[in-house]
Order: C-alpha cells, then sequence, then structure tokens
C-alpha cells in the first residue's frame, strides 16, 4: 500500500512462509525446529522469578512459543501474544481458545499495550526482507523503546551476530557495540548478551533492576 511503513515488508514475508509452510518452523522462517525450541529457550531464561509473572510474546507469529511454555510447564508466566499480522493473530485465536491475542502496531499512533512484566522478540529483527541497514536499526531501536517503556521488569530480543562465516545480505547483521550503545544510551545499563547457545546471533537481555 502507498504510504505504508517500510517494516510492513517483514510482515508480508513472513506472512508468505506461512502461506507457502503452515503451522511449521518453516512458517516463521526458522530453518529446523531444533533451531528454535533453543531459541523458545533462551527467550524464556529472560525470566528470573519463579513467582507468577506476565509476559508478552511481541511479533508471537504462529504461537509456537507458547507450545514451548506449555510443553515445559512454565505455569508461572501468564502468556499473551502481540502481533502485527492478523493472518497470525487470527491463527493462534483459532489455535489457544480463551488467550489473549492482540493484533497492533506499537509504533503506530495512538496504540496502547497494557503494561506488562517481560516482552520478548524472537525473531523480530533478525531479518532485513529488503530494508538497508540503516532502517533496520532505525526500526529495531524504536521497537525496543516502546517495548522497553511497557515492560516492568526486563525484555528479551535476539539478532544476527557479526562474528559468523559470512553474512547474508537478507539478514540482519550488527555488532554488539552497536547495540549496546542503544541500550546503554536509551534503556538501561543493566543488560546481558547472550552469544551461548551455538547460533550464529546473540540474545540480550535488559532489565530494569541489577541482575
Amino acid at each position: 500500500m502507498a504510504g505504508s511503513p517500510d517494516y510492513l515488508a517483514l510482515v508480508r514475508h513472513y506472512e508468505a512462509c506461512f502461506a507457502a509452510n503452515g503451522d511449521t518452523p518453516q512458517g516463521v522462517d526458522w530453518p529446523n525446529a531444533a533451531g528454535a525450541r533453543l531459541r523458545y529457550r533462551i527467550m524464556a531464561e529472560v525470566v528470573r522469578e519463579t513467582a507468577a509473572v506476565a509476559l508478552l510474546d511481541l511479533g508471537c507469529g504462529a504461537g509456537h512459543f507458547l507450545e514451548y511454555l506449555r510443553d515445559r510447564n512454565f505455569d508461572n508466566i501468564a502468556y499473551q501474544g502481540l502481533d502485527l499480522s492478523p493472518t497470525f493473530v487470527d491463527f493462534c485465536r483459532r489455535k489457544f481458545p480463551g488467550v489473549p491475542f492482540t493484533c497492533a502496531d506499537l509504533l503506530a499512533a495512538g496504540t496502547t499495550v497494557a503494561e506488562t512484566d517481560y516482552v520478548v522478540m524472537n525473531g523480530v529483527f533478525t531479518e532485513r526482507c529488503g530494508l538497508p541497514q540503516e532502517k533496520m536499526f532505525e526500526f529495531t531501536c524504536r521497537m525496543l523503546e516502546q517495548a522497553f517503556r511497557i515492560a516492568r521488569r526486563g525484555i528479551a530480543f535476539n539478532l544476527m551476530s557479526k562474528h559468523v562465516d559470512w553474512e547474508r545480505d537478507d539478514l540482519f547483521h550488527l555488532p554488539y557495540d552497536q547495540i549496546a550503545g542503544f541500550v546503554v544510551g536509551s534503556l538501561s545499563r543493566h543488560h546481558l548478551i547472550r552469544a551461548d547457545y551455538g547460533l550464529y546471533e546473540y540474545t540480550v537481555y535488559v532489565y530494569r533492576d541489577p541482575l
């Protein structure tokens, strides 16, 4: 659509993956189930408490993170999903009756999202889908600001590493220092960068309070 935000290219890409591959890891453009499960584990580990917490899965896709939490009995996490794609939100509402799923653009004027304890963004910033590097970084920063604004305790998100055998033009490879500079300058000094799980990416936890 004329005048649509550039980042809607990301939505179109994932909807095309879902149309081609259905309710599978490939349907949300993960190459395999093992890698997807590993990412869900890393995302879940941002939660430091064993007491009850509320968590927003921002960019929830087909709801696979909720499946992971249920399979591993994370009963302390009250889950809700949000996605910019009506295709994914409608699918998740049918797949998980009674679970709150919202279709909203966090960057659109007038959008209101209730506070939660944690926000996770798994795969939201790993692909560029034709967006220039600087545009993708701007989008990432704006999204992180909004996510941290509604998170009472912390957020988690992943990015493609620069420390790889080669870089793919369609992926969003970002140096540690660049994202750390933004996080410290705009969000919180209390952050952790994880590159200990064997994939060509890293995950960042940002907390309001010290670890």
